[in-house]
């Protein structure tokens, strides 16, 4: 057993310390002043941190490390994910999700999720070409590990990020839930917006998203989803409150999803929709459509992934931390 823990010290050490260096190399990445308190926080969290290296000697993990140094650092930083998650809190968050990736994607799957886009399905509507995505998130990485892209005509319009995690980060009772953490429109794409909202059924882009992330909560067993309120938002500006309230409080209340004393919105999966007795005369038949069209996107989603992947927990992985296996197809 010594043997085997000096072994495994040995090559997270190695693995640290080549990622540093490369780290404060890669200016264009990371800025070499939030060094010092990245390794003062990883120092005072070893334990923690020898966890997540070892993660990376799984060779899908080992790459996107060797692409993008900060990947293995970032949970030390103060706005990964969630403002006001703690170091241990945030590095159960990572080490959680890619465990779980691991043990349900193949490993030709999980590396594309990690270097690219997985092209989940075109959407046949229209005279425009409308497709979804899933991939790591390339730009904002600390708002989310995952993205699921909406695409108009091959450009992304619009996203909703998401990670996989123990439920107890989030005061939850579910052993793990999909926490989303990032709802956004990109710049300059309104029209596009406008013309996929109207062509889809008039189902809005979040909706929309969130549909399909449901599906994906089928391919890994999760019952359960939690969304950030607006201040607890890894980006949240002060002088844009009402945007982000709109875009994130207002969003899930408008679904009904309650608001726990952790400051997070909960639902379980599938989220429950009004009753058509509440839904005004006049507006049911359109509802039903819309409700009829997420439907459609939610069953596609999983099926994509039934077809795509199939693959017990890897052995590699300590089966104290594997959450039961989640076979596809």
């Amino acid at each position: 057993m010594t043997i085997g823990n000096g072994s495994r010290t040995s090559t997270s050490k190695s693995v640290l310390f080549r990622l540093l260096s490369t780290l404060a190399r890669r200016k264009e990445t990371w800025s070499p002043a939030l060094l010092p308190g990245v390794m003062w926080r990883a120092a005072a969290n070893i334990g923690t941190l020898l966890n997540v290296l070892q993660l990376l000697t799984h060779q899908p993990f080992a790459e996107a490390a060797r692409s993008n140094p900060r990947f293995a650092f970032k949970y030390l930083t103060h706005d990964y994910l969630v403002q006001g998650f703690t170091v241990t809190e945030r590095a159960a968050c990572f080490v959680h999700h890619y465990r779980r990736l691991h043990a349900v994607l193949a490993d030709h799957l999980l590396r594309q999720t990690l270097q690219g886009d997985v092209a989940l399905f075109e959407i046949p509507e229209g005279a425009n070409r409308f497709a979804l995505s899933m991939g790591y998130s390339q730009a904002y990485d600390k708002e989310g590990e995952l993205s699921l892209n909406l695409l108009v005509d091959g450009e992304v319009v619009f996203l909703l990020s998401f990670t996989i995690i123990p439920g107890w980060v989030v005061k939850s009772e579910a052993a793990e839930i999909l926490l989303i953490t990032r709802i956004q429109g990109m710049k300059g794409c309104y029209n596009q917006i406008h013309v996929a909202t109207r062509t889809m059924h008039d189902v809005a882009p979040a909706a929309l998203l969130l549909a399909a992330l449901q599906g994906i909560a089928s391919t890994f067993g999760i019952g359960a989803l939690a969304a950030v309120s607006a201040s607890m938002q890894s980006s949240f500006n002060k002088e844009l409150t009402a945007t982000f309230k709109t875009a994130y409080d207002d969003f899930f209340a408008e679904l009904g999803l309650p608001k726990t004393p952790a400051g997070f919105f909960f639902s379980p999966i599938p989220v429950l929709d009004k009753p058509l007795s509440c839904i005004k005369q006049g507006h049911k038949l359109r509802t039903r459509d819309k409700r009829a069209f997420k439907q459609q996107i939610q069953l596609a989603c999983a099926d994509f992934f039934a077809k795509s992947c199939a693959r017990p927990a890897s052995p590699e992985l300590p089966i104290e931390s594997q959450t039961p296996p989640v076979l596809c197809g």
